[in-house]
């Protein structure tokens, strides 16, 4: 009875971050670009999933990261979001780190 209720779990999850990835796209494509939206949708994901922060990290661990998601620049913020869509996508596909690092340097 626990795997069928933890496949209900994994289920509601992934539903939630297509959600998620399906609120990213609007954001994403809405001319002009909306920060505030930008910004409410990344402190969510932020909250929702603290380990895309970490991730980021490791990935870029070279790059210093100063920037208060408050004071980031529009780029900046467009570019949280494709990494957040990137991250819950592959998060939804189970992708190592590894695999998630090869396939963001590739884009």
């Amino acid at each position: 009875m626990d795997n069928d209720l933890s496949s209900v779990h994994t289920a509601i999850e992934i539903a939630d971050m297509r959600s998620t990835i399906d609120d990213i796209q609007k954001i994403l494509q809405t001319i002009p670009f909306n920060e505030d939206a930008a910004r409410q949708k990344i402190y969510e994901i932020n909250a929702k999933h603290p380990d895309n922060k970490m991730i980021w990290n490791l990935l870029h661990a070279n790059v210093p990261s100063g920037v208060s998601i408050q004071q980031a620049s529009k780029e900046n913020l467009y570019q949280d979001l494709q990494w957040k869509e990137f991250y819950l996508e592959a998060k939804i596909l189970g992708k190592s780190v590894d695999e998630m690092r090869k396939e963001w340097q590739n884009r």
